[in-house]
């Protein structure tokens, strides 16, 4: 499938993004490898808290037809990497086929993982495929957040993309803690349900596994639905469906520091701060 990428036309790029985070002779995270290619890019990545800071930036407007990115990350023991991204990740109105993106993190013992990007946000006619594998050893920290949004609402476009499929496995040890798979659309049975609660209804999902976490607490919020399960030990999942942008954000953030008050997380900053800077 061609797409035009302003007057260029291409038939997509085949992009990636491979990371390894591993520690310096002075217990300091660094990237012991890094590449990456279009539709992704990263900036030049920060200390905070004890962590490293990466935000993934693309150099083009968001995902077309023909678009695959394959993403592979990996936190040795002692590390601790945030992954974020300081804009949503716009998947754009397509005639026909679709974008895909396929993921793998990797968390050893005694290593952190944060993966927190902005929204996921599908256009119009847009079609987009996801898969996922977390694989997480017994020692190591995971915290997962997900947020999808139900198109350009200020566009009015609400749930108008054609097709959306999303699929999560997340191991730890050797067991296989979460298994999720998403397909809807603007013609999918399942849209018309969530739009009797929300109208606009936005999601978000939070994964979190670390050593000692226990105990959570209730989640309780006045105008977004929350759901809290326990996986295992050590290991808690969080889905928040809110009836609007703020909302979720606002929960999610809640949500977010009860983990990590609960699991002994110190929170780093996801912009760049003053002091050290990595070279």
């Amino acid at each position: 499938m061609a797409a035009s990428r302003g007057a260029v036309c291409v038939s997509g790029l085949h992009g990636h993004l491979d990371l390894l985070a591993g520690t310096d002779e002075a217990g300091h995270t660094v990237l012991r490898r890094q590449s990456f290619a279009a539709p992704v890019h990263i900036s030049k990545p920060h200390r905070d808290e004890g962590w490293l800071v990466v935000n993934m930036a693309s150099p083009s407007p968001g995902l077309l037809s023909g678009d695959r990115v394959n993403v592979n990350v990996e936190v040795e023991s002692g590390a601790r990497l945030l992954l974020t991204a300081p804009s949503a990740n716009r998947i754009h109105t397509m005639a026909e086929g679709f974008a895909e993106v396929s993921q793998r993190f990797t968390v050893n013992a005694g290593g952190s993982l944060d993966v927190w990007p902005e929204y996921l946000i599908p256009q119009k006619d847009s079609a987009y495929r996801q898969r996922t594998r977390i694989e997480i050893e017994k020692g190591g920290t995971l915290l997962w957040t997900e947020s999808i949004a139900p198109g350009r609402t200020a566009h009015g476009e609400v749930f108008a993309f054609r097709d959306l499929r999303i699929a999560t496995d997340i191991t730890h040890g050797a067991r296989l803690l979460v298994r999720e798979r998403y397909h809807i659309g603007s013609a999918h049975p399942s849209i018309a349900a969530l739009r009797r609660i929300f109208p606009e209804g936005y999601y978000a999902s939070i994964v979190c596994i670390a050593p000692g976490l226990e105990a959570l607490d209730s989640a309780v919020s006045d105008s977004a639905w929350v759901g809290v399960t326990r996986l295992s030990a050590g290991a808690f999942a969080v889905k928040v469906l809110a009836p609007d942008s703020p909302t979720l954000r606002s929960t999610v953030a809640i949500m977010r520091a009860r983990l990590q008050r609960a699991a002994a997380i110190v929170s780093p900053s996801l912009r760049r701060v003053t002091g050290e800077v990595p070279t």
